[in-house]
């Protein structure tokens, strides 16, 4: 036998023994692997089932405070929706009927300065005539007496 047979012979022998003792090791690892990889499965499962959970609660939780809101709003929607209407029967049984009667007197009382506006002027002129006709009928007066 020549050195490469001898040495090609001692290679196959450690290749064999050396798959011998490796192929347990290996083994153990796959399993190893395996079982690290179901209980990191199994907590992955549980923390997404944990997770689903919380986050129904938190859904419940936030629907319900949606719905008390949507409650208070529509109340607060049919008081306003009253009031409005109470503003509006107001209006138009006690401001509008007011409102009209003061424009009717102001209406009025305009279409009289505006019909006797021209005869005012011509009044001032009567009076201050009537003032000066008895300042000199006085005077003649204390003339005379």
């Amino acid at each position: 036998m020549t050195n490469n047979e001898l040495l090609l012979a001692i290679s196959d022998l450690l290749d064999v023994k050396l798959k011998a003792e490796l192929q347990p090791l290996r083994n153990e690892m796959h399993d190893e692997i395996q079982t690290l990889r179901d209980e990191m499965h199994m907590e992955i499962q549980s923390l997404r089932n944990e997770f689903h959970t919380e986050i129904q609660a938190v859904k419940k939780e936030l629907h319900l405070e949606i719905q008390a809101v949507r409650d208070d709003l529509h109340a607060e929607i049919q008081s306003l929706d009253a009031r409005v209407r109470l503003l509006q029967l107001n209006q138009e049984n006690v401001i509008m009927p007011r409102l009209n009667n003061i424009e009717a007197c102001y209406t009025d009382t305009f279409k009289r300065y505006r019909d006797y506006a021209d005869k005012i002027e011509s009044t001032y002129e009567d009076v201050d005539l009537l003032k000066k006709v008895v300042m000199e009928h006085s005077e003649k007066f204390q003339k005379l007496a």
